[in-house]
């Protein structure tokens, strides 16, 4: 009757039986983890190099800009010996640097405005229409943005001599419009494309005209494509140099890469220190508004990306 008894109790495992199961199943957990290992490997040693590429220059230029003349031909290091602030100072005194900063700023954003007025009608109607030969109009569009821009200088500079408009910044604009539009109205035919057309067809009963299709319905829907175009176009303006070198004489009318390159001593000696400063300088403002922006512009892009 004891041992009956005995028998329907349920056992209970001794303490050192658990202590014994517990690194096996460990080490099996263990298994997979290892098998994923070389997935990963693959994965983010690209994107480690890929992330030491692109901010290894940057750390490289603000040393530099912390540095001496002196000090950047000695033995180079990261971090400087003595930092100072003078290479920032000689820039910021430099009596063309404001004047090149703020018609960087003009140009930039008058090229992005007068791009979005003259690719956002014709992206539409290569979206929306059909027509004859689309296809291949669409092409031919984007064939002038293979010609790079030291191409252009020669051809450019003779036409603003021919029509008296050489040295100014209305030039430079459209100067540089012309070149991005192409670019503009290709990318912009594929966030339009994705658009619903049952949208615009609710409205077409309506009564709305296709201005009105595209100013309020087209046109808010494809803000962060818009918002993408912009930025492209107004970075693209922001470091243009070789149209700037052509279309400019004056100081007055210059940008800001025209001014970085002046920064060259004549004495054959490079001034690393304010010339690695100017870029930083150049380049905050820009990285400081794009990230104000940032979650637009990658909405803009990966839409487009997805048709």
């Amino acid at each position: 009757m004891d041992s009956v008894t005995e028998s329907n109790q349920p056992r209970i495992a001794p303490a050192y039986e658990d202590i014994g199961e517990a690194p096996t199943e460990r080490r099996g957990e263990w298994g997979p983890r290892l098998r994923k290992l070389p997935r990963k490997l693959v994965t983010w040693i690209p994107l480690a190099l890929l992330v030491l590429w692109t901010v290894a220059p940057l750390l490289v230029t603000l040393s530099v800009s912390f540095k001496t003349r002196g000090e950047v031909f000695a033995f180079p290091s990261l971090i400087p010996e003595e930092p100072t602030l003078d290479p920032y100072r000689e820039v910021l005194a430099r009596p063309g640097f404001r004047g090149a900063f703020v018609n960087s700023i003009v140009v930039g954003v008058g090229t992005a405005f007068l791009t979005l007025a003259l690719s956002v009608p014709a992206a539409y109607a290569f979206a929306r229409f059909n027509f004859r030969g689309r296809h291949l109009l669409l092409l031919l569009v984007l064939l002038p943005r293979l010609i790079p821009s030291v191409g252009l200088m020669v051809p450019l500079y003779r036409i603003a001599i021919l029509l008296g408009v050489l040295d100014q910044r209305l030039t430079l604009i459209v100067a540089f419009t012309g070149t991005l539009v192409p670019l503009a109205v290709w990318l912009l035919v594929g966030f339009f494309q994705a658009i619903p057309r049952d949208l615009e067809e609710a409205a077409n009963v309506d009564g709305a005209s296709t201005w009105s299709r595209l100013r309020f319905i087209v046109m808010p829907l494809a803000f962060p494509a818009l918002l993408t175009i912009g930025v492209l176009a107004f970075r693209e303006a922001w470091n243009e140099f070789g149209l700037v070198l052509a279309l400019t004489r004056t100081p007055g009318n210059r940008t800001l890469p025209y001014e970085l390159f002046l920064m060259q001593d004549g004495t054959g000696l490079a001034n690393y220190p304010g010339e690695a400063a100017f870029a930083l300088l150049t380049l905050v403002p820009f990285l400081l508004v794009y990230l104000r922006i940032e979650r637009f512009v990658v909405s803009g892009i990966t839409s487009g990306a997805i048709k």
